[in-house]
């Protein structure tokens, strides 16, 4: 008996099992090409948004290229705008970002799970002023949606994505190598003339000179201190030479230091600390006289290590580290490095630093907590 129509029906049904296999690989193809594609978006998205908090941190604190040296800190204004300003200088894929949704509070570096604590609030010693900053592309805002490839064959056009970064500034913990001048200050000095409430310093509030010293004072201006060893002063206005980890006590090396050419490294709380030098060393407050702000200002700002002790001879533990601006010197029987505290972030911004510390007037780079 002949078989009228097999293969015409077989025919039929490899046209469908092809119509069917086609349909799979489109599909898989789709899923491929266009979740590569909003992969690649949405890290571009992300890479905005880190760069614009990391670029608007800074501004939280006063500083000269945020335009904002007279602001009240933490300026979360400035701050802000500095994030709505640096989201439009990034692209994703190939098109200019043009709206993104800054945010400013508090991040807690110890309890992450708290998120972006926003005003009012009063924070702890353990939140941090920080930008956070949300990027979003919908068709519902000017970034659009992402556009799809081949999804679009199956109702699928755009894909919204979004990106979320949060940035913060911290005080120094630690300091690396290169960061540090090499005089250790008491912390009684900073307590005293430090404002703790403000984080800056308390301003001077007549001409007299010190109880002790004889440079006056200018009113409005911070305290000036002619800090000498405590062979020469009172506890709370010393300073002495130290050599960090080195124990090493001759002039040479101690003026490498003053030079930033130290190898060392600081952490608050390390065990032994900074090593405290013997003597005065009368010649290095020549040398630092001589790139002051009164000579060639190589060394006219620096941040120095906090201690409680400066008992010669001895290691103490790091407290906290600080901010200064070096005016002069002064060799003589009478020696001294004249400086005052200072909150300028633009010149105590350290680098080779991290962690969080007190709150004494250094600052480090932002760094990204979410």
């Amino acid at each position: 008996m002949r078989r009228i129509g097999y293969k015409q029906k077989q025919k039929g049904a490899v046209a469908i099992l092809v119509a069917v296999m086609l349909t799979m690989l489109l599909s898989f193809a789709a899923l491929a090409l266009d979740v590569g594609n909003l992969m690649v978006s949405r890290n571009e998205l992300q890479n905005a948004a880190d760069a614009a908090a990391l670029a608007a941190a800074p501004c939280l604190y006063r500083r000269a290229e945020c335009g904002n040296l007279m602001a009240v800190e933490p300026d979360w204004a400035t701050a802000e705008q500095r994030a709505r300003d640096s989201v439009g200088l990034n692209n994703v894929q190939n098109v200019q970002v043009e709206v993104g949704t800054p945010a400013t509070g508090y991040w807690n570096i110890k309890d992450a799970t708290l998120g972006l604590q926003t005003l009012p609030m009063t924070p702890t010693a353990d939140d941090l002023p920080a930008v956070r900053v949300t990027i979003t592309k919908t068709d519902g805002n000017a970034n659009k949606a992402v556009k799809t490839y081949l999804a679009g064959l199956f109702g699928v056009k755009t894909v919204d994505v979004a990106a979320v970064a949060t940035a913060v500034i911290a005080k120094p913990s630690y300091i690396g190598p290169g960061g540090l001048f090499p005089i250790a200050l008491s912390k009684c000095l900073f307590d005293n003339y430090w404002d703790a409430v403000k984080h800056e310093p308390k301003l001077a509030t007549s001409t007299a000179a010190l109880p002790g010293q004889t440079v006056e004072q200018v009113v409005g201006e911070p305290y000036k201190f002619q800090v000498s060893s405590s062979y020469h002063a009172g506890t709370c206005e010393a300073g002495q030479w130290t050599t960090f980890t080195s124990e090493e006590n001759n002039v040479p090396f101690v003026r490498d230091l003053i030079d930033g050419k130290n190898e060392d490294s600081l952490a608050i709380g390390q065990d032994p600390g900074t090593y405290i030098q013997p003597g005065t060393e009368n010649s290095l407050f020549g040398y630092v006289k001589d790139c002051s702000a009164a000579g060639n200002h190589s060394c006219e700002w620096g941040i120095v290590p906090v201690v409680d002790s400066l008992d010669p001879r001895t290691n103490q533990i790091v407290q906290a580290f600080a901010c200064v601006h070096v005016l002069t010197a002064k060799q003589g029987s009478d020696p001294y490095v004249l400086l005052q505290m200072s909150a300028n972030h633009d010149k105590c911004n350290a680098e080779s630093a991290g962690g969080s510390g007190p709150d004494y007037g250094a600052t480090i780079p932002p760094r990204l907590v979410q």
